[in-house]
């Protein structure tokens, strides 16, 4: 048993990668145009675009268990059973993640969502842009600051579409969305805005695979695979083997699984990562996540 509780420690109680505190929001000095009046590290929120020359050290310290794509499509990939984690590395980030990247901007007018969506072409860009308030809506008050106007709302709505369609395939390919190709499948979205560690331990996810992109903020770090259990055993202590995505960076991360009951299931690799460190920084993320549903969920 008490091996099985301290496997579970590893992989991380929450199943929510960046979700601890998921109804937490610390609220800063707001100006009356909504502008953010804390003193932020500036340098936390340059935008991060790697050297192929980056690419290429991190693929090595990978091995075949991490490979870096050029397309989205090509993000399948994660499905061999040797890779753990799949990295679609675009030429540069979203024009949209330039715009979210501004200091002023107040944790308030940053767009947020959550919800099961239906994977079907149109119909994600929709039902975000119905849904999307501040702070669960990406229009703010005329007199406040808007985090995007109208152009890059579109452009972030369309820019999640695509990763929801890709990501639906691939788990509809890999039998977890089900076998029907012809039924559509449902996802899980989270955009959510991050202002402390979330999961700040080094840890394995609990679900098959997840797909995660940073719009805003420091990225997520991982450890190359030949380095997990090293890494795993620091706990919260930084580790000389982190890398880091970029903003450029789409992952799909696959995780140990869905339970915690089978001591040979958890024994399964999943790549270690953790969220960046930002606690004290006055710096807040903004971070997507795509999900296989799972029960409880809404």
């Amino acid at each position: 048993m008490a091996r099985k509780r301290k496997l579970h420690e590893s992989a991380c109680a929450c199943n929510h990668d960046e979700d601890e505190h998921d109804h937490h929001h610390l609220k800063p000095p707001i100006s009356p145009r909504g502008v953010n009046t804390e003193i932020v590290n500036i340098n936390m929120l340059k935008v991060s675009c790697p050297s192929s020359f980056v690419t290429q050290e991190q693929s090595r310290e990978g091995g075949e268990q991490v490979v870096f794509v050029d397309q989205s499509s090509d993000l399948h990939k994660i499905q061999d059973d040797k890779v753990q984690l799949a990295v679609w590395r675009q030429k540069s980030p979203p024009e949209f993640v330039k715009t979210l990247s501004d200091p002023s901007i107040a944790p308030e007018d940053l767009p947020a969502f959550e919800g099961i969506v239906l994977a079907k072409e149109g119909l994600v860009a929709q039902e975000m842009k119905k849904r999307l308030w501040v702070p669960y809506k990406l229009r703010s008050h005329e007199a406040r600051k808007k985090a995007l106007d109208e152009r890059g709302i579109d452009q972030l709505v369309d820019h999640v579409e695509q990763l929801v369609q890709v990501f639906a395939s691939i788990a509809q390919n890999s039998g977890l969305l089900g076998e029907n190709e012809e039924q559509l499948p449902f996802v899980f979205v989270k955009l959510k805005v991050c202002e402390d560690n979330g999961c700040a331990f080094w840890h394995q996810d609990c679900v098959p695979f997840r797909m995660v992109t940073t719009f805003r903020g420091p990225c997520t770090e991982w450890v190359p695979p030949a380095f997990s259990t090293e890494t795993l055993k620091c706990h919260k202590l930084d580790s000389k083997h982190t890398q880091s995505l970029s903003h450029c960076d789409v992952a799909l991360f696959k995780g140990r699984g869905e339970t915690d009951e089978d001591d040979e299931f958890l024994d399964q690799p999943g790549i270690v990562h953790r969220s960046p460190r930002i606690e004290g920084s006055s710096i807040y993320r903004l971070v997507l996540v795509i999900d296989i549903p799972q029960e409880g969920w809404h």
